[in-house]
């Protein structure tokens, strides 16, 4: 039974992991962290009180609930504070991120070598974008024009998504089509994100809605791909797939794909 600890427990993802972990037969749900503390886990899940209570420090909740894995649904503003956190403990972490920057990145993996950890610091858990983009990294090479946008609700706390930020990654590699429009108004035509075309568009959409749509085009040609996700329950396959490869992995690995475990 491997024991669990859920940062970021109140928050979308974060209670549908609590969920999952509670209805698992390989997972005990050890303990998590957020900005409630004292509350029932289950509670805050929208379940039956389990006698497991929120921590609101994380490195002390760490050290009472001993977990086997960390899953960390947080935000980008306080997440390397949190890896830092894990590093110290010596805590294996599945990390869903939103926003970390490629110098956020260059540390997490100076972080897992020197320490010895097994981390996954992975943008998007969802079976959909995964298999999506490696169809999109073969026809890319033959459309060299291409654009990402992302929609989320306007709570959302960044833009863009990590998702979006991956997918621009993703298509990056390939020949690239020469636009003659200029701006005639700063920002028009969206950012650039590894020389990829990017657009986030933040509407009041209802709960966890996300969606994510690639265009490639060629000469009288485009496909357009959009992967629309209603609820955070979409995450749980790749979350817990995941979960499990990391417990198999050796010292000093860090899995930035979900490609990479499925």
């Amino acid at each position: 039974m491997k024991k669990i600890f859920v940062s970021g427990a109140s928050g979308n993802v974060g209670k549908v992991v609590v969920e999952g972990v509670l209805a698992s037969d390989e997972m005990e749900l050890a303990g998590g962290y957020c900005r409630e503390a004292g509350r029932d886990l289950g509670v805050l899940a929208g379940k039956d009180p389990v006698g497991v209570a929120v921590s609101g420090d994380l490195e002390e909740g760490l050290k009472t609930a001993k977990p086997d894995v960390v899953i960390d649904f947080t935000s980008a503003s306080v997440l390397m504070d949190n890896l830092k956190v894990y590093a110290k403990l010596g805590i294996d972490a599945v990390i869903g991120t939103t926003g970390l920057s490629e110098e956020d990145f260059s540390e997490v993996e100076k972080m897992v070598s020197e320490k010895g950890l097994r981390m996954a610091v992975i943008p998007n858990f969802g079976l959909g974008i995964t298999l999506v983009m490696e169809f999109l990294e073969k026809a890319r090479q033959f459309y060299p024009y291409v654009s990402v946008v992302d929609r989320h609700p306007a709570t959302m706390a960044n833009a863009p998504s990590g998702t979006a930020a991956m997918l621009a990654g993703a298509v990056s590699e390939g020949p690239m089509g020469e636009v003659a429009s200029k701006e005639v108004y700063p920002g028009i035509m969206g950012a650039k994100i590894s020389g990829v075309q990017a657009v986030s568009q933040r509407m009041p959409y209802p709960g966890p809605f996300s969606e994510h749509e690639i265009t490639i085009g060629r000469q009288d040609e485009a496909i357009k791909v959009t992967v629309t996700d209603f609820t955070s329950a979409v995450y749980l396959d790749g979350i817990f797939l995941t979960v499990k490869k990391i417990g198999e992995s050796a010292k000093g690995t860090l899995i930035t794909k979900l490609d990479e475990v499925l």
